[in-house]
């Protein structure tokens, strides 16, 4: 990708960072919890008011790696670069609404003999009660989009950090890029709902409950946004990515 291959070289092309950026990260988690208590796919027992925005993720779920993954790679390396450096070694935990994605997933990771991780069907505005306060990090990848009501999706995210933790969104921000994309992405993303500004990721976070907020160009159009949460108390363990 050519601004990935400058952004390489020190050509400055996305920006600087805006507001407060993490500091003094959760100490070391406790290790693989989740993974050791579910060694298979958690599926939801019943419908819910959402299910419809994941119908067309629920048909594709083997292709869709190949369909998004060259545009998609450049951006995941780009954010990757940012969070690796703010957590330590863990597990993962996946989570997704569309039951196809999570199995799909699954298969992926025990195929490349990856056994940390978990994966959850599960909606982000409703996540399950054991997730509270266990998780160092939320990563959150072209995704945030397709929330219907993100002020929930983001206190629940919150309820499951630990003290310290950090909530990362990469998905677009600049105005300008959004002004062009939506009509794209309304036409052609499935369950799209709705762009953010910087300034828009920044204020739902600091709304909900977050105690420091920025936003972090990676390349022309995304950005990481990031919220920490308040540091008091003390909880657990692991990485969780949805």
């Amino acid at each position: 990708m050519p601004a990935q291959a400058l952004k390489r070289a020190g050509v400055p092309i996305s920006g600087a960072p805006e507001g407060d950026l993490p500091i003094e990260m959760p100490l070391r988690g406790l290790g693989p919890y989740f993974s050791k208590h579910h060694l298979e796919p958690v599926l939801l027992k019943h419908a819910t008011g959402h299910d419809h925005l994941v119908e067309e993720f629920d048909r594709i779920p083997e292709i869709y790696e190949t369909i998004v993954h060259p545009f998609s790679r450049p951006l995941f390396d780009e954010a990757l670069r940012e969070v690796a450096s703010l957590v330590p070694d863990g597990e993962v935990v996946g989570i997704d609404l569309s039951r196809g994605m999570v199995e799909a997933a699954h298969a992926s990771a025990r195929a490349h003999g990856l056994d940390n991780c978990a994966f959850v069907q599960s909606d982000v505005g409703d996540l399950p009660r054991e997730f509270s306060g266990k998780f160092d990090l939320v990563y959150n990848c072209l995704a945030h989009h397709h929330y219907p009501d993100p002020e929930a999706a983001t206190a629940e995210i919150l309820r499951c950090l630990r003290p310290g933790g950090v909530y990362c969104v990469v998905d677009p921000g600049p105005a300008w890029f959004n002004a062009i994309s939506a009509p794209l992405a309304r036409w052609a993303d499935p369950g799209w709902i709705g762009f953010r500004t910087p300034d828009a990721f920044r204020q739902l976070f600091e709304a909900t409950g977050f105690a420091r907020t920025s936003w972090t160009p990676l390349l022309p159009g995304f950005g990481l946004a990031v919220g920490q949460k308040p540091r008091r108390g003390r909880a657990s363990r692991g990485i969780a990515r949805g």
